[in-house]
């Protein structure tokens, strides 16, 4: 059974996705669209329907997702089904709606031929920030997200960035035989690169989280100055030292990079002699954290 969500939450997804969706349809219908370049998945496809007969981008990526939407709904869960709907609903709408305020405004042309590499580079960070801003609400565009994650259920033993490839690459060499140019490739290929650096940075480059294991004599204390003031939990690992074989208590938790200084500061206020190992944690699931789900 689904569990229900707060007004502010469902605020919050919504507004993920417009400013998401957004973001994407812009760097579509602004920048790649207009100079041939189809930047791989549903949209790329969709792209090229486009070209093809001028069939709104939009709607075809709507018509496109959703046999696989039925898809996902059966194999992987209702709960990622119908966030991914609404966030592909939202983005099929804004991306007709901001195609059609392009063709008003006019999309980015010049005569430089640098053009469709600067269409290429900036169509695919407005793509990576637009999918980074989805994914915050704990949601996707559809598209390969679905694909890769329903062929990954049965190809296990490939990884889900490969099948993603494979799906973006399929795509982007139907584009060199719709457009006749082998140029439309190799700037795809640059949009897609650069979507995935762009929401890479924003999802995994923006987590502050810090993963520690400190070891101490006075582990007690240590534990106890952790969750009475910076209210995170810790979990106790039995170890034993390598020279002396001695038993001692290792502290293992998860805090914020602002919390890390100050779990410094009261362990050497404890222990000057504890021995700290901090590592980033580039995505941490569960209890004051991001949601399992």
């Amino acid at each position: 059974m689904m569990k229900s969500i707060s007004r502010k939450q469902a605020m919050s997804f919504l507004g993920l996705n417009v400013a998401g969706s957004g973001a994407y349809a812009f760097g579509v219908q602004y920048f790649t669209a207009p100079h041939q370049i189809a930047p791989g998945g549903v949209v790329g496809f969709a792209t090229i329907m486009n070209f093809l007969w001028g069939l709104p981008i939009g709607i075809m990526t709507f018509l496109i997702n959703f046999p696989l939407l039925l898809l996902s709904w059966r194999h992987i869960s209702k709960g990622f089904t119908i966030r991914t709907l609404i966030s592909t609903a939202c983005f099929s709408l804004l991306t007709d709606a901001v195609g059609a305020l392009v063709a008003i405004i006019t999309p980015y042309q010049s005569a430089s031929p640098l053009a469709p590499l600067m269409a290429a580079l900036f169509g695919g960070a407005l793509m990576g920030l637009g999918n980074a801003l989805v994914y915050f609400s704990n949601s996707t565009t559809g598209g390969t997200a679905i694909i890769g994650a329903l062929l990954q259920k049965k190809f296990p033993q490939f990884s889900l960035g490969k099948l993603l490839m494979a799906a973006n690459f399929t795509v982007v060499i139907l584009a060199v035989f719709v457009y006749h140019n082998l140029d439309t490739a190799l700037f795809a290929a640059l949009a897609i690169f650069t979507s995935t650096i762009v929401m890479d940075k924003m999802v995994y480059g923006l987590n502050t989280n810090r993963l520690l294991f400190i070891i101490s004599d006075r582990s007690a204390e240590i534990e106890a100055g952790i969750l009475e003031k910076l209210h995170r939990g810790v979990t106790i690992l039995k170890g034993e030292g390598g020279y002396g074989h001695s038993q001692k208590n290792v502290i293992f938790c998860v805090v914020s990079k602002s919390q890390f200084f100050r779990v410094r500061d009261l362990t050497l206020q404890a222990d000057p002699r504890s021995f700290i190992v901090g590592c980033s944690a580039s995505d941490v699931l569960g209890k004051g954290f991001r949601h399992l789900d």
